[in-house]
């Protein structure tokens, strides 16, 4: 039996044991993928049991992908650059390698699976945690015209454009934010509280595709907001989760899960 594990907080709506264990299936694996509730300082510790434990690896998911650096002997990937995790991988050895899988999940859910090219067109990212950390790198790799950063704290917005320098990137203030986008993405954890973002309507056209990293059963609280003020496009980070998970897989077992197959099962 092969061991895994979600660390989060909370963590009781994670959908990644449900993921990894059809990713498992495609090829014959025995796996036990468990959910582990950390306390707000109890990253480090419940880390360490797990590599006590033999754990093959873990995913880190919201509020401890900042915090999850400090853990790792060495980062690899866009991780090297930003300090944010979502995947742990523990060698026999003892060794933790770090990465940030999140970026290749957005990607390949909004351009393979959505069908929205990046390239040209005007971005902008709610909020400046660990979440929008990992995917700003992938997003300017893909050439909008421009990629704009809102945060409800303007100088957390001013702090992550400095981590990656780029004329396209520019962070913005409420009163700042005086144009339509073309893809708006939430990357704030404010839905896990039920909130959404108190941002101008005139930020969205009705062609406007409004991505939220956050997934639900029902409609996230931010993507109730966009179709409130006419969003005709909105899709969830579903997508993105399977995908970034798919990558993560990859790096434990060097296997490249079919995630339409996992799609088509879960979703149908």
């Amino acid at each position: 039996m092969i061991n895994l594990a979600v660390l989060g907080n909370p963590i009781a709506h994670s959908r990644s044991p449900e993921i990894h264990g059809l990713f498992a299936q495609q090829f014959g694996m025995a796996l036990d993928y468990q959910k582990v509730l950390v306390s707000e300082h109890g990253l480090a510790e419940a880390v360490a049991e797990l590599v006590r434990q033999g754990v093959r690896g873990c995913n880190i998911t919201v509020p401890f992908k900042s915090q999850a650096r400090a853990l790792c002997d060495e980062v690899k990937g866009d991780a090297i650059g930003l300090g944010v995790i979502n995947t742990l991988d523990f060698t026999p050895n003892g060794t933790v390698y770090g990465y940030n899988t999140d970026a290749q999940g957005l990607i390949t859910d909004l351009k393979d699976h959505l069908e929205q090219s990046i390239q040209d067109r005007r971005v902008l990212l709610i909020g400046a945690g660990g979440a929008a950390q990992g995917v700003v790198p992938a997003l300017l790799r893909e050439g909008p015209e421009t990629l704009h950063v809102w945060n409800r704290t303007p100088q957390r917005a001013e702090q992550l454009v400095q981590l990656v320098p780029s004329s396209e990137l520019e962070a913005k203030t409420l009163e700042q934010l005086d144009e339509q986008y073309d893809l708006i993405i939430n990357a704030s954890a404010a839905g896990l509280q039920g909130s959404a973002p108190d941002l101008p309507r005139r930020v969205i056209g009705p062609n406007s595709f409004c991505y939220d990293l956050s997934y639900s059963d029902s409609e996230t609280p931010f993507l109730r907001w966009a179709s409130g003020l006419g969003a005709m496009h909105r899709a969830d980070g579903f997508g993105m989760l399977i995908e970034q998970a798919a990558a993560a897989f990859h790096i434990w077992f060097g296997l490249l899960p079919d995630t339409q197959v996992v799609r088509t099962e879960i979703l149908s």
